[in-house]
């Protein structure tokens, strides 16, 4: 392992290679700039990365000459290369994904990591899919950024399987889940949460209508939470003891200040994407209940959360196998949360059926 700069640590890779660009809050944005510096670097280069909305607002091919894209979630900041065909859009659940990863032939794998301490480094916020590109034999480059927690409960990563270290800090990628969802989806949320108990796992993601059923439930006990992404939110359920039971998740997307809370948290285990999305240890959790939402849902019970009038707006993301998962659980409940109507009420999102 070598301590060395970004622009000479990416240096090693040629065209034609394929390049992990890490996601979520462990975007190398070095490694990025980088690039913005110096095109040449990135020539011919296939970067590939789940990169989410709402956190991940940069193109690692942009102005990059032959560079494309390699993903399973689109963001707005993909979308001209999309529409250009510099991007291969892979619509797949988050199961499997680490399986997908394996069959990449990565190259090189560019992640942020939390400063060494006594030989290693943690993946941070983000232990998505850390075990995937240790697995996969890709070259890792670590951006080491004071900045990133250490949590406790994250896994270790020898400094030794990484050919670079690059030592530059800088402000964590931020997730703003905007204000509040409003009258309807607290009204939504005080359903669902009637259907949750004492001794019941929730397995819930981020967003608006998330972050109602988890603000709904302030007065409950005795829960624990299992699934792929950390909210602000879920934190405060954490620290307020109704989520006393345990937490399991893969990454944590918020703020700075909620960035430096998770990541101080000893009651958090970090885990990736092959444990949080795996059936069988969905399966296995006693009481497990999802709660997903839809773009609309039809008599028949299929659900479109992924298009709209023909385009594509969404991912496959996890919401399918936590609601497989909950629903093979001992005592557990798929239930799926949203609006009855659209457009102020002009357009319903129950149909009679989808269309195909």
């Amino acid at each position: 392992m070598a301590k060395t700069g970004m622009a000479e640590a990416l240096s090693r890779f040629r065209p034609g290679a394929r390049v992990w660009i890490a996601g979520a809050a462990a975007e190398p944005g070095a490694a990025l700039d980088a690039l913005a510096a110096d095109p040449e670097l990135g020539r011919g280069i296939e970067f590939c990365g789940i990169w989410l909305p709402g956190i991940n607002r940069r193109d690692p091919s942009a102005g990059v000459p032959g560079a494309r894209l390699r993903t399973a979630f689109l963001t707005p900041a993909l979308r001209p290369a999309f529409a250009d065909r510099r991007l291969s859009f892979h619509p797949l659940h988050y199961s499997a994904l680490p399986r997908w990863i394996a069959g990449l032939g990565l190259a090189g794998a560019v992640l942020q990591v939390s400063p060494p301490e006594a030989g290693h480094v943690t993946p941070g916020l983000a232990c998505d899919f850390h075990d995937a590109l240790l697995a996969s034999g890709a070259a890792l480059i670590g951006q080491v950024n004071p900045q990133m927690p250490a949590p406790p409960g994250a896994p270790r990563i020898p400094v030794a399987r990484f050919a670079a270290l690059v030592e530059a800090e800088a402000p964590l990628p931020e997730y703003d889940p905007g204000g509040a969802g409003g009258a309807e989806l607290a009204a939504i949320a005080g359903h669902v949460a009637g259907l949750i108990g004492p001794g019941d796992t929730l397995a819930a993601g981020i967003g608006k209508a998330a972050d109602a059923v988890l603000a709904a439930l302030a007065d409950h006990r005795g829960l624990a939470l299992h699934g792929g992404m950390l909210s602000g939110a879920a934190m405060g359920l954490v620290e307020s003891g109704v989520l006393a039971r345990g937490v399991t998740v893969g990454v944590a997307l918020g703020s700075r200040d909620f960035y430096d809370r998770a990541g101080r948290c000893r009651a958090i285990r970090w885990r990736p994407v092959s444990h949080t999305h795996d059936r069988s240890v969905l399966a296995a959790i006693p009481r497990l209940v999802s709660v997903t939402t839809a773009i609309e849902i039809d008599l028949l019970g299929q659900v479109n959360a992924e298009s709209l009038g023909g385009r594509q707006v969404a991912a496959h993301g996890g919401a399918a196998d936590l609601a497989r998962g909950a629903a093979a659980s001992p005592g557990g409940r798929a239930i799926l949360a949203l609006p009855a109507t659209a457009a102020g009420g002009r357009v319903s999102r129950i149909r009679p059926r989808l269309d195909p």
